[in-house]
């Protein structure tokens, strides 16, 4: 098959099966970047509640930049990867005062917007404004290493760049949106993990169905393993069943996000640990055991009954909430509220 007739038939394919996602009306290039953004490492059905709901907060890139911090992560709560949503802010930001508030057409200058990387910038250009780019996601590279049976480890920058260079060779001379649409959808539908082979339309150009290899490829090195970490996390309540929360640190995972105290729980004195941090309580009985997962990292948090013996101290960047479901109180410790006294 020619680069034309890949081309074509991904097309073909995408208009009748593929996901058309809702950044219309008008094509808005804040709402494709917003999409593309929230879509990394997240599912389409998980993301698309949490699109309407930011787009509901902050419906223009405009509104966006003036959004104050707090706003922007409570609208982003649940989705995970919060430097993704720092990010966007930011790029707004940064866009309303040096872009006049718009998305520059050239993925060159999008790329140096806080976040965007190469596939994010050729998502967006080409999707929004037809630029001559491959978006080349995870799928897509799993569908390039099958269709041009490369044997090369996904892992190494030769072999990514080797396939981006080939996924600029399918490229048609317009609609490359809906090309690279329609690649990345084919790859997480069709050419997937476990390739449905029946349904491709692009099998008759295919070198690894060709060899019988599909099954093989693209060859990825293992990743890394998971850490582990343990964490001692205090419940505090006060007579009027408000709920104590503090503030992370300003860097490093879920920064600026509340959370329940907490020190590590590694066999030390948690009660000294915890005076540092500028909290002195009495510890009681265990209220449960959480776990939460991160992409490289599983916390397993044990939560405690707890009791203050004076005010936080002004440093320890506590606040007493009635709701603490109302702040920007990530999942992992969302979990610790859920036990009985």
């Amino acid at each position: 098959m020619t680069p034309a007739e890949v081309s074509a038939a991904l097309v073909a394919w995408f208009d009748e099966f593929g996901r058309h996602l809702p950044w219309r009306p008008d094509e808005d290039p804040y709402r494709i970047w917003l999409m593309v953004v929230m879509l990394q490492q997240t599912r389409v059905e998980t993301v698309l509640p949490y699109y309407e709901r930011f787009v509901a907060a902050f419906p223009t890139l405009a509104d966006l930049a003036a959004a104050d911090d707090e706003a922007v992560l409570a609208a982003w709560k649940g989705l995970g990867y919060y430097s993704r949503a720092r990010n966007l802010h930011a790029g707004a930001r940064e866009l309303a005062a040096t872009y006049d508030g718009r998305l520059p057409e050239e993925p060159a200058l999008l790329e140096r917007l806080p976040g965007v990387g190469r596939y994010t910038a050729a998502a967006v250009a080409s999707i929004a404004f037809d630029a001559p780019a491959a978006a080349v996601d995870g799928n897509v590279l799993r569908f390039l290493a099958r269709y041009f049976a490369d044997d090369g480890d996904l892992a190494s920058p030769k072999t990514r760049a080797r396939l981006e260079r080939l996924a600029t060779s399918l490229l048609p001379p317009s609609g490359r949106g809906t090309h690279n649409q329609a690649a990345m959808d084919f790859g997480a539908l069709v050419c997937a993990p476990v390739p449905r082979c029946d349904g491709c339309p692009v099998r008759a150009g295919c070198a690894a169905f060709a060899r019988g290899i599909q099954g093989t490829l693209p060859k990825k090195t293992a990743k890394a393993a998971v850490r582990t970490e343990r964490l001692l996390v205090a419940r505090i309540r006060d007579a009027a069943g408000r709920t104590l929360l503090r503030r992370r640190p300003d860097s490093g995972l879920l920064a600026r996000f509340w959370e329940l105290p907490n020190v590590p729980d590694d066999g030390a004195d948690p009660v000294a640990a915890f005076a540092v941090a500028g909290l002195d309580l009495t510890l009681g009985a265990t209220l449960g055991e959480a776990r939460h997962v991160f992409t490289h990292r599983l916390w397993i948090l044990r939560v405690v009954d707890a009791r203050l013996i004076r005010e936080p101290a002004p440093d320890a960047l506590c606040r007493w909430f009635d709701d603490p479901h109302g702040a920007t109180l990530p999942k992992a410790f969302s979990k610790t509220l859920e036990f009985p006294e």
